[in-house]
């Protein structure tokens, strides 16, 4: 309701997770904070997709942040069929009803709008209940990294609006978003409910806000005594590699780019640094990737680690991190040096030179492919005046300038405040 606000009192919070860990990587750090603001704040994060669950609970840092500011859920059916589906989803529906009727004023994020069942039906509860429903953006990366993928792939077609959404006239209350950088990609979550009608909120970028910040350099710490004390010493030098999951190259309409690039990787870092520890940090849906696997055994190294640690921890801990494929961490602007080993199409240095897609945003270009590979890399590994070059960091610069961490205002809108009502997409082209 406009204009009351908390009196200490708890709420719950429920996050909906999408089947991608995208989600709570995003959100959690906004949980974070608001749980330090609100101790008295009930959060919880509810996952359906069992693979998304699995992962979040080998994920040691996740873990580690959820502790300090709620629970996980898992209310999926998994591979149940029949019956027992039925039931595992009706007990899911019951136990979300009742977090959402148990305190006044309850609030449900999502990542898309509230426009269809069971969602619809849960904001519907949370409405009669006195609460709010708001679109919470998966993504940090600017609009400029999907540019290329939608190259290859379609957006979404546009969702019939349900008969329920029509009647309550919304489909969420609030589009919260983080950067002035992104406006085009969201305008795509339109396919799935109304997003332009309601007010539009900025808060900057989550891994800005204090909690978090705190929360990293103390993971940063875990991870060290805990390399420690599997022999790696405090003077080894660290090189993390990205992994990529197969097929993610299909976007560049490059197949088979991803296992090229992890190869030529793996194996000139092996030789040019024998005495180095590497850990590879797959994508969670690459873990058990064979041309991981694969790589590493023709890297002929016994100082080569699998790890689930997350990228901000991996990236102080090492003195350069290198990606087989354009990933988002590459986008987000997290402090470290990284180089970009993807393969890019033709077209792709015919308009934009030598560099990587995130070129401004941090990460120095070397290509997978080129005949001088160790020689370039070599040059990369030793030289840190490279990546202090303007034009490597300019976009971050101004994308961190432009949008500084605003949690109050997240803040104020959950208490209460109507926020400012920024222009969406569809008023910048009309």
């Amino acid at each position: 309701m406009p204009g009351r606000r908390d009196n200490g009192w708890s709420r719950n919070l429920l996050f909906f997770l999408a089947p991608r860990i995208m989600d709570f990587d995003t959100y959690l750090p906004i949980a974070m904070e608001m749980a330090a603001a609100r101790p008295q704040w009930r959060i919880r994060f509810v996952v359906f997709d069992a693979h998304n669950y699995s992962s979040i609970l080998a994920n040691s840092t996740m873990m580690a942040g959820l502790e300090r500011c709620g629970s996980l859920h898992f209310l999926g059916s998994g591979d149940s069929r029949g019956v027992v589906r039925l039931w595992r989803r009706l007990g899911g529906f019951a136990a979300i009803t009742g977090w959402i009727l148990r305190h006044d004023r309850p609030v449900l994020f999502s990542s898309r709008a509230f426009s269809r069942g069971p969602y619809l039906l849960f904001s519907a509860l949370a409405w009669l209940r006195g609460g709010n429903s708001y679109l919470l953006w998966k993504n940090r990366s600017p609009d400029e990294v999907h540019h290329i993928m939608f190259q290859t792939r379609n957006p979404p077609p546009p969702k019939p609006t349900a008969f329920l959404a029509r009647l309550l006239g919304r489909d969420q209350d609030a589009v919260i978003h983080y950067h002035d950088q992104q406006k085009e990609t969201l305008g795509q979550a339109s396919a799935f409910g109304r997003i332009f009608d309601v007010p539009w909120l900025r808060i900057g970028l989550p891994h800005h806000f204090s909690a978090w910040r705190q929360f990293i350099d103390d993971q940063i710490a875990v991870e060290r005594a805990r390399l420690e004390q599997e022999g790696v010493s405090r003077s080894a030098e660290i090189y993390t590699v990205f992994a990529a999951k197969s097929g993610s190259s299909d976007n560049l309409g490059l197949p088979g780019a991803v296992e090229r690039s992890f190869k030529a990787i793996i194996t000139a870092l092996t030789r040019l640094r024998p005495d180095a520890v590497i850990l590879i940090r797959a994508h969670p849906k690459a873990v058990e990737e064979p041309y991981i696997m694969e790589g590493i055994e023709a890297a002929v190294s016994a100082r080569i680690y699998m790890s689930a640690v997350h990228p901000e921890v991996l990236l102080a801990l090492s003195r350069r991190c290198l990606a087989n494929n354009p990933t988002n961490i590459l986008f987000a602007g997290f402090p470290g040096q990284c180089i970009d080993c993807s393969e890019y199409p033709d077209s792709h240095f015919k308009e934009h030179g030598e560099v990587s897609l995130a070129h401004g945003y941090g990460p120095l270009y070397i290509n997978p492919l080129a005949k001088d590979l160790d020689a370039q890399l070599s040059r990369a590994l030793e030289y840190d005046s490279l990546f202090e070059a303007p034009e490597l960091t300019e976009k971050r610069d101004c994308l961190h300038r432009n949008n500084p961490p605003c949690f109050k205002a997240l803040l104020n809108l959950l208490e209460g405040d109507v926020p400012f009502r920024e222009t969406s997409p569809a008023a910048q082209k009309g």
